[in-house]
């Protein structure tokens, strides 16, 4: 895919800027882009799930009944499953769910949701994001101002401290180094707000691959 146009915010002023996004491939592989949001969903867990058993249940192993000439099936005692407070027959007990898929194979995704967020028009691009003072109020406004306050991930060369201050309060808003990116935050917020620096940045990482 060639050149894009994407919006652009610069001295206060909003323009378009051209952008060459060969370097995040040619198509959006949608199934590798599945599998890598899948992974980072499923590292998520804690697994601490967990149910009794039959052999578990702290009740009297006393029958409730005689076994025959009750009409009633035949149970041996309380713990089993089909009586109310017994245990679980097949129940989630805790486990590690967690999995990794090959780190090429996270690049690309990578680079899909991002080819994603380009083709759908949901990239910004902004000359810098530098501020004197951890302000949400200044950080707040730009976005209003770009159009991406409601979910927006902040992509920049390096996070500086007042930037990560500025917008901790800020729902639905992150910010990640292109280095630390992954598919899964791009695919989570609906617009990606890129400085000139980081977008330099994302083509000397992904440039080559």
């Amino acid at each position: 895919m060639g050149a894009m146009d994407i919006p652009h915010m610069k001295g206060g002023k909003t323009g378009k800027m051209s952008v060459d996004t060969a370097f995040l491939g040619e198509k959006v592989l949608a199934r590798t882009l599945f599998n890598a949001v899948v992974m980072y969903e499923a590292n998520k867990r804690q697994g601490t799930h967990d149910t009794l058993t039959r052999a578990e249940v702290a009740r009297a192993k006393k029958p409730l009944f005689k076994q025959k000439h009750t009409g009633n099936a035949r149970v041996k005692h309380p713990q089993v499953p089909q009586c109310r407070g017994g245990g679980v027959a097949h129940g989630p007990h805790p486990r590690e769910y967690r999995y990794a898929l090959p780190r090429k194979a996270l690049r690309v995704a990578l680079r899909s949701a991002l080819l994603s967020k380009f083709r759908d028009s949901q990239v910004i691009a902004v000359e810098s994001l530098a501020l004197s003072a951890p302000k949400t109020k200044d950080i707040a406004k730009t976005l209003k101002v770009a159009g991406c306050g409601a979910s927006c991930l902040i992509v920049v060369r390096e996070a500086d401290r007042n930037l990560l201050l500025a917008v901790r309060n800020l729902p639905r808003v992150k910010v990640m180094s292109a280095r630390e990116l992954n598919a899964y935050e791009v695919a989570l917020h609906r617009h990606v707000l890129i400085t000139e620096d980081g977008l330099a940045a994302l083509k000397e990482i992904h440039g080559n691959a």
